[in-house]
């Protein structure tokens, strides 16, 4: 209470006493019970900071103060989440099986068809909708009788996941000026088919190739192969990450902070703009308890190996990236970038340190794909 006192004494300026010549017995009947507060808060903090310090503790939620007893000494109960202690140990020379490079014909063939894909045309039928078709719609959607969405002219894609399967089957045969109505559970979907229009995909020849700039037919898939083979190399060097985590996750076992693992489900959900449901809590919750857990895994192994990320290396991938920094968000924009990067780097090391074998392919992509056309038919 002294103490809060002489804080408060030093900045005080009451009628008829000059600043910080405020007598303390004054302060401490006007303002007692705020200052005993702060006296508290202080005691509080100061206290949880020696134990965090003593314990070795890495605090993983804020603490909660759950109640305080002001007997001849102050005790209080408090909770809060900690990241455990444990041992990452085996972690160099870890076994991978690295997969052989996709035949350069398939890699061109699938670019292509992507290339196509992304410069595909609609057109208007008059035949019957079907599966990827696009119908354009007057669509009203009501929830418990109440009107919860109308738009006058939306289109959808037959046969688009996020859609209700009902809504799908309903669309497939429908013609222009039809009018249907469903219902899924408690939502009912009343709409009027305005236009029906197909994907028209461009044939690859020269025109099409000089419409990208290419000056011809040849130009562009040496282009493509090019692209084709670094990406190959990407999902390659992907799959071999993606194996080495789960395996530091299997030999890794720990509980994760509870905290943690809220913080990184609702991000999934916030970056695929997605609600928090049951169904969306059983689908990522376990993913993202196994990313948090990855990330201190890493950590721990970053910081056994004194592997670190320059403050330079940061800023520059910050304005790479076209982040603005300023006073307010500089120090946790660089530390979450930091820590992305440290992670990064880690895995780098981990790789360079494994045992990497070659996987030879059993069966290329295209036979795969023809022997399921020979069992179809």
């Amino acid at each position: 209470m002294n103490s809060e006192i002489d804080k408060v004494q030093k900045q005080l300026t009451l009628k008829g006493f000059r600043k910080g010549k405020v007598p303390k017995s004054i302060i401490k009947a006007r303002y007692y019970d705020s200052i005993k507060a702060q006296a508290l808060n202080s005691l509080v903090s100061e206290s949880l900071a020696n134990i965090v310090t003593e314990k070795q503790w890495y605090l993983a939620s804020q603490a909660k103060l759950l109640n305080i007893d002001e007997g001849e000494q102050i005790t209080f109960r408090m909770q809060f989440e900690v990241v455990p202690h444990f041992s990452v140990d085996d972690y160099t020379g870890i076994e991978l099986f690295k997969e052989e490079r996709l035949p350069d014909d398939y890699l061109l063939e699938q670019t292509l068809n992507d290339v196509r894909e992304r410069n595909a045309r609609v057109a208007e039928v008059t035949r019957a909708a079907a599966v990827d078709d696009f119908v354009t719609l007057e669509l009203t959607v009501t929830e418990n009788g109440k009107v919860k969405m109308h738009n006058e002219e939306v289109t959808l894609r037959i046969g688009d996941r996020s859609l209700p399967d009902e809504m799908n089957r309903a669309l497939v045969g429908t013609h222009t000026s039809d009018k249907k109505e469903i219902t899924v559970d408690k939502t009912t979907y009343a709409f009027t088919v305005k236009k029906i229009e197909e994907k028209v995909l461009p044939q690859i020849n020269d025109d099409f190739a000089k419409s990208l700039h290419f000056e011809d037919t040849e130009k562009l898939k040496k282009t493509l192969m090019e692209e084709a083979r670094k990406n190959e190399e990407k999902r390659i060097e992907a799959e071999l990450k993606d194996s080495l985590s789960k395996i530091l996750l299997e030999r890794t076992k720990f509980e994760v902070p509870t905290s943690f693992v809220e913080s990184e489900y609702k991000k999934m959900l916030q970056n695929a703009n997605l609600p928090d449901s049951e169904s969306n809590k059983e689908r990522f919750w376990t993913i993202a308890e196994n990313r948090v857990r990855l990330n201190l895994i890493l950590d721990k192994i970053a910081e056994r190996e004194e592997i670190s990320i320059n403050k330079d290396e940061i800023v520059r991938l910050v304005s790479a990236m076209g982040m603005k920094l300023n006073n307010e968000n500089k120090q946790s924009i660089i530390g979450y970038v930091g820590s992305i990067m440290r992670r990064e780097k880690t895995i780098d090391f981990l790789l360079k340190k494994a045992i990497i074998s070659e996987k030879s392919r059993i069966i290329s992509p295209k036979e795969a794909m023809n022997d399921s056309r020979s069992v179809r038919h």
